[in-house]
Protein backbone atom coordinates (compact mmCIF):
# COMPACT_ATOMS: atom_id res chain seq x y z
CA UNK A 1 0.00 0.00 0.00
CA UNK A 2 1.56 3.32 -0.84
CA UNK A 3 1.59 5.29 2.24
CA UNK A 4 0.58 8.63 0.83
CA UNK A 5 -2.67 7.05 -0.35
CA UNK A 6 -3.41 5.72 3.08
CA UNK A 7 -2.75 8.81 4.47
CA UNK A 8 -5.32 10.89 2.13
CA UNK A 9 -7.95 8.28 3.10
CA UNK A 10 -7.44 8.82 6.68
CA UNK A 11 -7.61 12.38 6.68
CA UNK A 12 -9.28 14.19 3.28
CA UNK A 13 -12.91 13.61 4.54
CA UNK A 14 -12.78 15.93 7.71
CA UNK A 15 -12.68 18.62 5.45
CA UNK A 16 -15.74 18.94 4.38
CA UNK A 17 -17.31 19.82 8.08
CA UNK A 18 -15.13 23.38 7.25
CA UNK A 19 -16.82 24.09 4.00
CA UNK A 20 -20.29 24.25 5.47
CA UNK A 21 -19.82 25.04 9.19
CA UNK A 22 -20.93 28.69 9.29
CA UNK A 23 -23.51 28.28 6.42
CA UNK A 24 -27.26 28.51 7.05
CA UNK A 25 -29.20 25.20 6.51
CA UNK A 26 -30.97 26.95 3.73
CA UNK A 27 -27.63 27.65 2.10
CA UNK A 28 -26.84 23.51 2.57
CA UNK A 29 -30.11 22.36 1.49
CA UNK A 30 -31.40 24.72 -1.51
CA UNK A 31 -30.41 23.65 -5.20
CA UNK A 32 -29.46 26.80 -6.73
CA UNK A 33 -28.83 25.00 -9.89
CA UNK A 34 -32.53 23.13 -10.27
CA UNK A 35 -31.00 20.19 -12.19
CA UNK A 36 -28.12 19.84 -9.68
CA UNK A 37 -27.43 18.72 -6.14
CA UNK A 38 -27.85 20.77 -3.21
CA UNK A 39 -24.73 20.08 -0.34
CA UNK A 40 -26.75 18.55 1.74
CA UNK A 41 -27.47 16.39 -1.33
CA UNK A 42 -23.64 15.83 -1.59
CA UNK A 43 -22.96 14.74 1.71
CA UNK A 44 -25.63 12.25 1.16
CA UNK A 45 -24.23 11.18 -1.60
CA UNK A 46 -20.79 10.58 -0.27
CA UNK A 47 -22.26 8.90 2.74
CA UNK A 48 -24.07 6.48 0.29
CA UNK A 49 -20.76 6.20 -1.84
CA UNK A 50 -18.68 5.25 1.42
CA UNK A 51 -21.19 1.39 1.97
CA UNK A 52 -20.99 1.19 -2.12
CA UNK A 53 -17.03 1.23 -1.81
CA UNK A 54 -17.03 -0.92 1.21
CA UNK A 55 -18.85 -3.32 -0.68
CA UNK A 56 -16.77 -3.48 -3.32
CA UNK A 57 -13.55 -3.95 -1.55
CA UNK A 58 -15.35 -7.07 0.26
CA UNK A 59 -16.28 -8.00 -3.20
CA UNK A 60 -12.86 -7.44 -4.92
CA UNK A 61 -11.19 -9.92 -1.57
CA UNK A 62 -13.82 -12.57 -2.18
CA UNK A 63 -14.07 -12.94 -6.34
CA UNK A 64 -11.89 -13.02 -8.56
CA UNK A 65 -11.75 -9.91 -10.84
CA UNK A 66 -15.15 -9.18 -10.15
CA UNK A 67 -17.21 -6.88 -12.59
CA UNK A 68 -18.98 -3.39 -11.37
CA UNK A 69 -21.04 -0.82 -13.23
CA UNK A 70 -20.79 3.06 -12.62
CA UNK A 71 -22.76 3.68 -9.33
CA UNK A 72 -25.72 5.73 -9.52
CA UNK A 73 -27.57 7.03 -7.03
CA UNK A 74 -30.71 7.52 -8.97
CA UNK A 75 -30.38 3.74 -9.60
CA UNK A 76 -30.22 3.22 -5.62
CA UNK A 77 -33.04 3.05 -3.61
CA UNK A 78 -30.56 3.48 -0.10
CA UNK A 79 -29.64 6.56 -1.58
CA UNK A 80 -33.21 8.20 -0.51
CA UNK A 81 -33.14 6.93 2.56
CA UNK A 82 -29.56 8.42 3.12
CA UNK A 83 -30.88 12.06 1.70
CA UNK A 84 -33.41 11.96 4.39
CA UNK A 85 -31.21 12.07 7.09
CA UNK A 86 -30.27 14.85 8.78
CA UNK A 87 -26.58 16.89 7.40
CA UNK A 88 -24.98 16.49 11.10
CA UNK A 89 -25.89 12.33 10.88
CA UNK A 90 -24.68 12.23 7.61
CA UNK A 91 -21.33 13.58 8.62
CA UNK A 92 -21.20 11.44 11.91
CA UNK A 93 -21.76 8.25 9.64
CA UNK A 94 -19.30 9.33 7.22
CA UNK A 95 -16.75 9.61 10.01
CA UNK A 96 -17.97 6.33 11.23
CA UNK A 97 -17.98 4.21 8.24
CA UNK A 98 -14.59 5.67 6.94
CA UNK A 99 -13.04 4.41 10.25
CA UNK A 100 -15.06 1.03 9.50
CA UNK A 101 -13.14 0.92 6.24
CA UNK A 102 -9.77 1.86 7.38
CA UNK A 103 -9.57 -1.09 9.86
CA UNK A 104 -10.95 -3.26 6.84
CA UNK A 105 -7.96 -2.28 4.47
CA UNK A 106 -5.44 -2.39 7.35
CA UNK A 107 -6.40 -6.03 8.25
CA UNK A 108 -6.30 -7.02 4.39
CA UNK A 109 -3.41 -9.75 4.07
CA UNK A 110 -0.91 -9.03 0.70
CA UNK A 111 -2.64 -11.46 -1.12
CA UNK A 112 -6.02 -9.72 -0.57
CA UNK A 113 -4.71 -6.38 -1.35
CA UNK A 114 -3.20 -7.32 -4.44
CA UNK A 115 -6.66 -8.63 -5.52
CA UNK A 116 -8.30 -6.71 -8.63
CA UNK A 117 -11.72 -5.61 -9.95
CA UNK A 118 -12.62 -4.31 -12.78
CA UNK A 119 -14.82 -1.09 -13.23
CA UNK A 120 -16.98 -0.29 -16.69
CA UNK A 121 -15.76 2.95 -17.28
CA UNK A 122 -12.01 2.86 -15.62
CA UNK A 123 -10.79 -0.55 -16.12
CA UNK A 124 -9.05 -3.28 -14.40
CA UNK A 125 -7.58 -2.01 -10.51
CA UNK A 126 -6.04 -3.56 -7.53
CA UNK A 127 -7.24 -2.16 -4.22
CA UNK A 128 -4.78 1.03 -3.87
CA UNK A 129 -5.99 1.71 -7.58
CA UNK A 130 -9.46 1.77 -6.16
CA UNK A 131 -8.69 3.24 -2.96
CA UNK A 132 -7.05 6.44 -5.61
CA UNK A 133 -10.31 6.66 -7.80
CA UNK A 134 -12.49 6.89 -4.31
CA UNK A 135 -10.20 9.60 -3.04
CA UNK A 136 -10.07 11.45 -6.60
CA UNK A 137 -14.10 10.96 -6.55
CA UNK A 138 -14.23 12.22 -3.37
CA UNK A 139 -12.58 15.29 -4.17
CA UNK A 140 -14.49 16.16 -6.67
CA UNK A 141 -17.22 15.88 -4.71
CA UNK A 142 -15.99 18.04 -2.00
CA UNK A 143 -15.00 20.85 -4.83
CA UNK A 144 -18.71 20.96 -5.81
CA UNK A 145 -19.26 21.79 -1.87
CA UNK A 146 -16.52 24.04 -1.83
CA UNK A 147 -17.90 26.19 -4.90
CA UNK A 148 -21.51 26.11 -3.59
CA UNK A 149 -20.29 27.66 -0.37
CA UNK A 150 -18.05 30.42 -2.04
CA UNK A 151 -20.80 31.02 -4.74
CA UNK A 152 -23.43 31.41 -1.43
CA UNK A 153 -20.91 33.86 0.68
CA UNK A 154 -19.54 35.69 -2.70
CA UNK A 155 -23.08 36.42 -4.02
CA UNK A 156 -23.87 38.20 -0.83
CA UNK A 157 -26.42 35.12 -0.02
CA UNK A 158 -28.74 36.69 -2.39
CA UNK A 159 -30.13 33.81 -4.69
CA UNK A 160 -32.72 34.41 -7.17
CA UNK A 161 -35.68 32.20 -7.49
CA UNK A 162 -35.34 30.14 -4.67
CA UNK A 163 -35.82 30.65 -0.95
CA UNK A 164 -32.91 32.80 0.04
CA UNK A 165 -32.71 36.13 0.53
CA UNK A 166 -30.36 37.34 2.66
CA UNK A 167 -28.87 41.05 2.20
CA UNK A 168 -25.28 41.64 2.30
CA UNK A 169 -23.63 43.61 5.25
CA UNK A 170 -24.11 46.78 4.93
CA UNK A 171 -21.35 49.03 5.41
CA UNK A 172 -21.35 51.26 8.26
CA UNK A 173 -20.90 55.03 6.63
CA UNK A 174 -20.29 56.46 10.15
CA UNK A 175 -16.93 53.94 10.60
CA UNK A 176 -14.68 55.44 7.65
Amino acid sequence: MHAETMNRFCSQYRIVKHYIEDLPSQAIHTRFIPDKWSIHETIAYLCRYQYVFMERLKTITNEINPFFVAYKPENDAEYQFTAARTTGALLHEIYRVRDEIKRMITNLSPAEYSRVGTHAVLGRMNICQWMEFFLLHESQQFYKIFKQAGNFWSNGSVHHGNVISMPMAQVDEMAG
